[in-house]
């Protein structure tokens, strides 16, 4: 895309969609990305995202401040949220969403709160819909967020008194008009009106859904979700606690986002994003009015010290200080030269670097197309631009046709052998303890071409 300044519309990369139309969901990113690799290297893709997620931390924390939390709870709670959204902090498009999701939440809250008008509402959030359109395919929770208020503010309005329907009707005539703002705003992007059907088809596709493990619900037997964990329990009790006293747009989101947490595990941090905030604000009303006991004392004053602690520190020059090392040091192999202080590079004992290395030395070896374990196909794409693969993990590209037919092959099920022959499949490369690899070489018409540790490539006997 930079070479060409174009964005990609047609698939490239690999042999069985070569030349069908694409759907990117997430140029920009991937622009973003690709600048500060070209310019700085693999260093450069992490500062980006390690920018993102310090960025998201920091808003969460500023916004429970501001909301007039006190400091000791709103640390707490950001901490908790950020070891919920750690488990997903890795160099790819979906940060945008992350600290998307945070901005759009806090504007929402403040327009609910009254600190912000309609008419800055209306303005900031579509265009922050149209830059998230570009950036990664998950701006639909824009709407879950909007519709969340929008039902939220009816069912208030339902409830309440006759001085009080004027502004609830108000209030949703504006989150209405927002909604329609933002979904057209969603349409300034390479491929129009396209992009949000694309996704609502992807959607839509269990098998697709289902392949990757970050669509799966979470897993609570990995210590990983301890954090999620808690959240969750952290959330029910306080849904149960302030059933009472709740207003109706907390309580939705809150159920929604447990939902949507629940069906799949990268939504998890999002539910986190959006629940510290309403959690922040009935834990302060809590604490502020609970009888005198000595954990509450305790709690105070550990509160009161921080706070002090905090005021005395003035470091207002550390981030910049921080954010200015950081590029130092993931910068230095551009900069000064000599190896990199923080290693970035793909671990070879994940990827079959080895083989390309072969194959890059004996091109010879091996004829026809590929076929590729799954989880390696954008490494291939990268390491090996020459060959085009099978299939790389951006599903929304092959459909459930073909990726029915990968799992045909993949998993040896009747049929395979027509699968390779349709496609000209002359060779593989595939993880060492691979059971397609075992067949193969019981095979008189296949043959081992090179193995290591790591991967194993057969060829088609010529």
């Amino acid at each position: 895309m930079l070479q060409h300044h174009a964005v990609l519309r047609t698939e490239l990369f690999s042999h069985t969609r070569g030349g069908a139309p694409l759907v990117d969901l997430w140029w920009l990113s991937e622009i973003v990305t690709a600048l500060a690799g070209n310019l700085l290297g693999w260093g450069g893709i992490v500062l980006v995202a390690a920018a993102v997620v310090a960025t998201c931390v920091w808003l969460l924390h500023r916004q429970l401040l501001a909301e007039g939390n006190d400091l000791l709870l709103s640390t707490v709670l950001t901490l908790l949220a950020a070891a919920v959204c750690a488990t997903h902090w890795l160099a790819r498009p979906h940060l945008a969403t992350q600290l998307l999701v945070l901005v759009f939440a806090w504007q929402l809250r403040r327009f609910q709160r009254g600190l912000m008008t309609a008419r800055k509402l209306l303005i900031l959030l579509p265009v922050l819909t149209a830059l998230w359109a570009n950036l990664h395919g998950a701006f639909i929770f824009a709407f879950v967020l909007i519709g969340a208020h929008l039902a939220g503010t009816v069912v208030s309005l339902a409830r309440a008194n006759v001085e009080h329907r004027a502004v609830l009707r108000r209030r949703a005539m504006v989150l209405a008009a927002l909604g329609v703002a933002c979904a057209l705003a969603s349409l300034l992007n390479p491929n129009g009106w396209e992009l949000p059907l694309h996704i609502l088809r992807y959607m839509r596709s269990p098998l697709l859904m289902g392949f990757a493990q970050e669509y799966l619900p979470p897993n609570f037997r990995d210590p990983g979700m301890l954090p999620f964990v808690l959240m969750l329990v952290l959330t029910l009790l306080t849904l149960w606690v302030t059933r009472s006293r709740l207003n109706a747009t907390d309580g939705l989101l809150l159920l929604v986002w447990i939902v949507l947490s629940l069906r799949m595990v990268r939504n998890a941090p999002l539910f986190a994003l959006v629940a510290a905030p309403i959690l922040a604000e009935y834990w302060s009303t809590y604490l502020r009015a609970a009888p005198p006991s000595p954990f509450l004392r305790w709690y105070r004053d550990v509160s009161a010290r921080l706070t002090s602690v905090d005021q005395m520190a003035g470091a207002s020059g550390l981030p910049m200080l921080a954010t200015i090392a950081m590029v130092l040091i993931l910068a230095k192999p551009q900069l000064f030269g000599g190896p990199p202080l923080i290693r970035t590079e793909l671990p070879a004992g994940r990827f079959p670097a080895s083989a390309v290395q072969f194959l890059r030395h004996s091109p010879d070896a091996v004829s026809g197309e590929m076929f590729n374990e799954y989880a390696w196909g954008g490494y291939l794409i990268l390491a090996l631009p020459e060959r085009k693969v099978f299939i790389h993990p951006n599903l929304d590209a092959y459909g459930e046709k073909l990726t029915r037919q990968f799992l045909q092959v993949n998993n040896i099920r009747p049929g395979w052998q027509d699968v390779l022959a349709r496609y000209r499949v002359g060779w593989t490369i595939l993880p060492r303890d691979h059971p397609l690899n075992q067949v193969l070489a019981r095979r008189d018409d296949w043959n081992l071409v090179y193995t290591d540790p790591i991967s194993s490539i057969y060829g088609r006997k010529q």
